[in-house]
């Protein structure tokens, strides 16, 4: 899957030009982002990353990246740094092939493992929770979003 195609680093997209560029893939993205707003009650960061990949969307918990998803032509991919106190769960974790995949592949780094998920099938995302999981186990209770976050909190209701 080719890097990001909203590259004005002067002007954050707005969410009508998202959802244009991801086409298909834009209901995985709100299943995604309905997740980890629901589940850890956090939205959406802006992030420019560069002219090769242009703007990215960052979700933090408690100042700590759980995932980062880079929208690209139909589609997106997700970066999922597995930190070494998650690795244990991530080896013995039910992941699909694909991810198992990348899983062996990734080198080890002092900061963990990355994992560029493409996202073309539900298995991904599942993938995708599944890391962040270990990576931050969700609060016992679900955690409204906030309602004052910025970012590219999607309207369930739309598109």
């Amino acid at each position: 899957m080719a890097g990001g195609l909203l590259r004005d680093p002067a002007r954050v997209p707005r969410l009508d030009e998202l959802v244009e560029v991801l086409g298909d893939a834009a209901p995985s993205w709100r299943r995604l982002d309905a997740w980890l707003g629901d589940t850890y009650g956090i939205a959406s960061e802006p992030v420019f990353f560069g002219r090769d990949t242009g703007w990215s969307a960052r979700y933090r918990r408690s100042g700590k990246t759980l995932v980062t998803v880079i929208p690209c032509q139909r589609g997106f991919r997700a970066l999922v740094v597995v930190g070494p106190s998650a690795w244990a769960g991530a080896a013995n974790a039910r992941l699909s092939e694909a991810t198992r995949a990348l899983w062996d592949q990734a080198r080890p780094y002092p900061d963990g493992r990355w994992l560029w998920i493409d996202v073309m099938d539900d298995a991904a995302l599942t993938d995708i929770e599944t890391l962040v999981a270990l990576k931050s186990p969700p609060p016992r209770h679900a955690r409204p979003r906030h309602p004052t976050l910025p970012g590219w909190t999607t309207d369930r209701t739309t598109g």
